[in-house]
């Protein structure tokens, strides 16, 4: 999933409940006095929690099928397998963005009190140019200093994607009112689970991620194993997946609805 783009990967040792914590910022340096005394600050604080869950499946392969299979089909069961964990990770993923949950503040993701919900309007260079201006005034932890987030990737639904590439275009321009200001600045990533009702401009995840998913640190993505049957004559095969993501921060994404 193109959702993996704006997230932080770790590894967690054990399936209990892990929390990723963001401190926030330090403020400013203050000018010494005549004594040379240097005042104390302190730093704001947020965490995050993450569990990991396991997903598996199987399947058994006769031995009539194995003697039958001309083609050479079931060659591609470890494949397959990936395929079906990858496709786990992008349901998981998108099932934790669109539920829009809670964060540790008790406030949802995306939440007008955030001031990260934008008018409703269709990807447009206006619609981006107050979106970008929104994301750098953006406030840190200690509502104070301006973090200056910088957007990076806009993402859409598979609906939005002919508009969106319009508004990415790089174009040679004759005259200065013909620039499109967000030529090749913004990336795009298009998930087709995501429904068509919104669209989203997100930050670098290296200088801010929105989102996190980990897997089992003794096992890194899916483990596929295979083994001879021994109560019928074929091949039995089984794939798991130690995986889990949530979110980090609200303030390295906007949403704007559809119009």
């Amino acid at each position: 999933s193109p959702l993996k783009t704006l997230c932080r990967q770790r590894t967690l040792p054990n399936f209990k409940e892990s929390t990723a914590i963001r401190l926030g910022e330090m403020g400013r340096l203050e000018p010494l006095n005549e004594a040379g005394e240097i005042t104390a600050t302190s730093r704001a604080e947020n965490g995050e929690g993450l569990r990991l869950g396991t997903f598996a499946r199987g399947f058994t392969v006769t031995r009539e099928l194995l003697v039958n299979d001309d083609l050479g089909m079931l060659g591609d069961a470890t494949s397959a397998l990936g395929e079906a964990a990858a496709q786990t990770e992008a349901d998981e993923l998108v099932k934790r963005f669109t539920s829009n949950p809670a964060l540790s503040d008790g406030t949802p993701v995306f939440d007008a009190s955030r001031g990260n919900i934008a008018a409703a309007g269709d990807p447009s260079v206006a619609t981006l140019t107050e979106t970008r201006q929104t994301m750098r005034t953006r406030k840190g932890t200690d509502g104070k200093t301006i973090i200056a987030v910088a957007p990076r990737y806009l993402l859409v639904s598979a609906a939005l994607e002919t508009e969106a590439e319009k508004v990415l275009a790089a174009i040679q321009p004759t005259t200065t009112s013909d620039v499109n200001p967000f030529g090749g600045k913004l990336s795009l990533l298009v998930e087709p689970r995501l429904p068509d009702d919104a669209w989203y401009v997100f930050a670098d995840p290296a200088r801010l991620p929105a989102m996190q998913y980990a897997y089992l640190s003794a096992a890194q993505g899916v483990q596929i194993q295979r083994t001879e049957a021994w109560d019928t004559l074929g091949m039995k095969f089984r794939a798991y997946l130690d995986f889990g993501c949530g979110w980090l921060d609200w303030r390295a994404a906007h949403k704007i609805p559809v119009a």
